[in-house]
């Protein structure tokens, strides 16, 4: 009787918890639901999150191109004056061979730095679309999250 008595009472116990974990485990529809957007939204604001990053990077490298042109429209500056110099000094003496060598190193620095400077402005004119299009696209996820805010509550 001990036994029957031990037995059914650990029936009656394994049936509740049973019963207990399985009213635990069920989520209603709404509840799904909620968890879903809120997932949704959590990936919307993690692509935002990563565009600001790539705007931040953009916008580095933007005053760094910026600041190495401004080095390069300098040396440009000064290696056309050079060639002038060098190539008034050379007119003066025909003849010299010496001054010649001169004029044409110093003429084929300043082409060189204006070549550079030429690349740099090229470079800032890319990153600058860059920069806009990323702004494009956070106007936009902002725009999204938003909206998806908006129509939860």
């Amino acid at each position: 009787m001990k036994k029957t008595f031990t037995l059914m009472i650990t029936v009656l116990v394994c049936f509740v918890t049973a019963n207990n974990t399985n009213a635990q485990n069920t989520i209603s529809k709404d509840s799904l639901k909620t968890l879903k957007f809120n997932k949704n939204l959590l990936k919307q604001k993690t692509k935002l999150n990563e565009q600001k990053l790539i705007l931040a990077n953009y916008q580095k490298d933007l005053t760094d191109y910026q600041s190495d042109l401004e080095e390069a429209n300098e040396k440009a500056k000064e290696t056309a004056a050079d060639s002038k110099t060098a190539a008034a000094k050379m007119a003066r003496n025909a003849g010299d061979n010496k001054l010649a060598k001169k004029a044409k190193k110093a003429a084929g620095k300043a082409s060189s730095a204006n070549k550079k400077a030429l690349k740099l402005t090229s470079k800032i004119t890319k990153i600058q679309s860059k920069i806009d299009k990323t702004n494009r696209e956070i106007t936009g996820l902002t725009a999204d999250i938003e909206k998806q805010e908006e129509t939860q509550h």
